[in-house]
């Protein structure tokens, strides 16, 4: 959960290809070498073929989808707000197993691999609990109560998860066996996905502030505020230790992942709900200006950006030579270098 991806992509680009699925699209996609899956605003979830955006198969569910899926092996996993995490064979869309909560998913699932056992897939609910389920089977493991809705993507954290509620905590707990290392109390509602790296977790928060906390003693390190606007936006942080978030204030902020001292900062012209991701040197992001946009990261320098006209609150998926991001239109969009083919 670092918001780096592990491919290149050059700018500026060019559209590829869309889909038209069902408005609107607030599921971020994930992608292997061959396809993207992603669900929509009425609870369908697709296969896409990269090179050319065809539908391979789709999927229907009860409810919305807004969380990013999660590829385990050959399965794709995710959740939906009609309360069910659902796992598929990622060839066919065929159901392997699925797992009820108590209420709605709005948040991602994520993949904690055990040494010598079987993967765990970690997903929260509006039940206020954070569950552990067998990735073979969806059997429950172990489930952690919070103090209200859970709501974005586990991180992970030197062998801890690491997340976020309603309840205003942020929650370290063992990812193996459940136990609760600690809290660290905030005061206000996390929406948004912890980062981490180099033993440093950072979150932002509807406090309209970036906390950064040493995942050892679990204190504070720093905090950030810049003005009275909350971060619904995940934090990514780069290998040279820089953190970008974006705020409902309509920026993209890039601070010192050691201090907190802010480096630089981009306006767009509509809220900022949508995820950074980092390819090389750029950042990539959407706005609820209807844009998405392309800025360098030692800079903060617009290299290129797309008008879409809808908000764009998905996050950026980039795999195949391609970037994938769906908008509040109902499309689903892929870009690439050069002409497209």
């Amino acid at each position: 959960m670092t918001g780096i991806a592990t491919e290149t992509l050059s700018f500026p680009l060019k559209q590829a290809w869309k889909f038209q699925a069902a408005k609107p699209i607030k599921a971020t996609a994930v992608a292997d070498t061959e396809r993207a899956y992603l669900g929509d605003g009425k609870g369908a979830f697709y296969a896409l073929n990269l090179a050319d955006g065809t539908k391979a198969w789709e999927f229907t569910t009860k409810d919305a989808i807004e969380g990013s899926a999660l590829l385990s092996g050959k399965d794709v996993i995710f959740g939906g707000a009609d309360g069910f995490v659902y796992c598929l064979e990622a060839a066919t869309g065929t159901l392997r197993w699925k797992f009820e909560t108590e209420a709605e998913i709005r948040g991602g699932a994520n993949l904690f691999v055990r040494e010598g056992q079987e993967p765990l897939v970690l997903i929260g609910s509006y039940d206020n609990r954070l569950y552990a389920l067998k990735a073979r089977d969806g059997t429950k493991v172990w489930m952690v109560e919070t103090g209200n809705y859970v709501n974005g993507t586990a991180s992970l954290v030197d062998g801890m998860t690491a997340f976020g509620g309603c309840d205003g905590f942020l929650s370290f707990v063992n990812a193996a066996d459940g136990v609760e290392k600690g809290k660290v109390e905030v005061n206000n509602p996390i929406a948004s996905t912890v980062a981490s790296r180099n033993g440093i977790a950072v979150v932002g928060h509807y406090g309209n502030e970036i906390i950064a906390v040493d995942a050892v003693t679990l204190k504070p390190k720093w905090t950030f505020k810049d003005r009275d606007f909350p971060f619904f936006s995940s934090p990514a942080i780069t290998p040279d230790g820089l953190v970008l978030a974006g705020e409902r204030g309509k920026r993209m902020h890039c601070l010192n992942l050691a201090t907190g001292e802010e480096k630089w900062a981009f306006r767009t012209q509509g809220r900022i709900d949508s995820s950074p991701v980092v390819t090389g040197p750029h950042a990539v992001f959407g706005s609820d200006d209807g844009k998405i946009y392309a800025l360098t990261t030692n800079d903060g320098k617009e290299v290129w950006s797309y008008e879409i006209g809808q908000p764009v609150q998905s996050s950026p998926c980039i795999a195949g030579g391609r970037l994938i991001m769906g908008a509040d239109d109902g499309v689903v969009y892929a870009f690439a270098a050069g002409t497209p083919p």
